[in-house]
């Protein structure tokens, strides 16, 4: 071997190593402060937007009985309004809430109520999911209260988040009117598995639409 091929060898060798070295630099503070900064960032713009329309299909599984169904998500101020088909089994359903309290009307007519959103979807349809803090998790955003980790990627958008005993990840995120918004997701606790796949998001006056 000549001097160039052995200097061509070297330069090769070192070049790998540096790469190599460079893919197992993990992330400085330098880094989470600035993913932070986009998060924050993001949550601000969409808070300033009081309403929203999530449309798609909803998975749900408690470890024994599951089914899925067409979910359409109406947010606008403090009124939602939940309109299910075919979730679980249990036929057509309508959740209406505000800061009164909540309304569940069955396919048969059947009308239930109760203080809250969570608790009247407890009581009646049987899940022990929390819908108040879905509302948060479905727009990529943690839950108002404490929680136990959140992992973001390098545009400031969760990856996963831990809160509330529940395990939440990020599948994809979609372009809507120009904010980034999840497509897919999944929340587990225990043996429960609650999934989104959003087909549309609706923001601010794109939302201001009754389905």
């Amino acid at each position: 071997m000549n001097c160039l091929q052995r200097a061509t060898s070297v330069a090769g060798l070192i070049g790998c190593l540096f790469l190599a070295a460079c893919s197992s630099i993990p992330e400085t503070k330098t880094d989470q402060s600035a993913r932070l900064a986009l998060y924050e960032s993001r949550y601000n713009e969409l808070l300033s937007l009081d309403q929203w329309v999530l449309d798609g299909r909803l998975a749900v599984n408690d470890g024994q009985d599951g089914g899925s169904g067409h979910i359409n998500w109406q947010r606008h101020g403090e009124t939602s309004r939940m309109n299910f088909h075919g979730a679980l089994g249990r036929g057509a359903w309508r959740l209406d809430a505000d800061r009164d309290g909540a309304i569940l009307e069955l396919a048969d007519g059947e009308i239930y109520r109760a203080p809250s959103l969570s608790q009247l979807v407890e009581q009646k349809i049987g899940w022990e999911v929390p819908v108040d803090a879905l509302s948060w998790w479905v727009r990529g955003f943690a839950a108002p209260g404490d929680w136990d980790l959140r992992e973001f990627d390098e545009h400031g958008r969760l990856v996963s988040l831990s809160q509330f005993g529940w395990v939440i990840e990020y599948g994809s995120y979609a372009d809507a009117a120009g904010i980034f918004m999840p497509r897919k997701l999944t929340a587990r606790r225990d043996s429960y598995t609650v999934k989104f796949a959003v087909r549309e998001w609706s923001l601010g006056a794109d939302a201001d639409r009754d389905d």
